[in-house]
C-alpha cells in the first residue's frame, strides 16, 4: 500500500511540472527549433528527442563539421532541407501545443519540449519519420528513424551517404546511429 501511494505521489508530482500550452509559431529557426511567443516574450523551443542538421554556421554546426570532415556547404544543404520541411509542417502563424516542462532549458537556452499541431500530430515524430531528423535520446523515435532510412525518406534519400556520415558523427549517444 505504501508503495502504491508513493508511486501515485511521484506521478502526480511529475505531472504537476508538465504543462500543455497552445502558442503561435513566430519563426522556424532550423530543423529542430521553433521561435514562439511565450508569456509575451520570444522563446526558442527545441523539438525534444531529435536532432536535425544545422542550416547556418553556429557552435553545433562547427562541431558537426569537425566530426564529419564534410564540406561546409554539403552539411548546410542538409540543414536547409530539414528547415524547409519543418517550415512546411508548421509555418509562421501556425498554432502548436507545447508539452513538457516549460521552465527547463538546454545548454543553448532552448526549452526542450514535445511540440504538437492542433490535430495532435507530433512535430518531433514527423521530423524523424519524414527523414529530416534523427532520434536523439528518445528510444521511441528509433523505429521511425530506421523506417525513414530504409525507405530513403527526406535527407536519407536526398543525400544518403552525407546524411549517414552526419548522423554517425553527431552527438547521439555513443556517437552512432540509434
Amino acid at each position: 500500500m505504501k508503495t502504491l501511494l508513493l508511486t501515485l505521489f511521484l506521478l502526480a508530482a511529475a505531472g504537476a511540472r508538465s504543462e500543455a500550452l497552445g502558442v503561435r509559431v513566430v519563426e522556424v529557426e532550423d530543423g529542430d527549433t521553433l521561435l514562439v511567443m511565450l508569456e509575451g516574450k520570444p522563446a526558442r523551443i527545441q523539438l525534444a528527442g531529435i536532432d536535425a542538421p544545422e542550416d547556418r554556421p553556429n557552435p553545433k554546426f562547427n562541431l558537426d563539421l569537425k566530426r564529419t570532415g564534410l564540406p561546409a556547404e554539403t552539411l548546410l544543404a542538409l540543414g536547409r532541407h530539414a528547415t524547409a520541411h519543418l517550415r512546411g509542417l508548421a509555418p509562421p502563424g501556425t498554432t502548436v501545443v507545447l508539452e513538457g516542462d516549460l521552465a527547463a532549458r538546454d545548454k543553448y537556452g532552448r526549452i526542450a519540449l514535445e511540440v504538437k499541431l492542433t490535430d495532435g500530430r507530433s512535430l518531433n515524430e514527423a521530423m524523424v519519420a519524414d527523414g529530416y531528423a534523427r532520434a536523439l535520446h528518445a528510444p521511441a523515435y528509433t523505429p521511425l528513424q530506421e523506417e525513414a532510412m530504409k525507405s530513403a525518406k527526406g535527407i536519407w534519400g536526398e543525400a544518403p551517404e552525407t546524411a549517414r556520415k552526419w548522423a554517425e558523427a553527431g552527438t547521439a549517444p555513443r556517437g552512432r546511429l540509434l
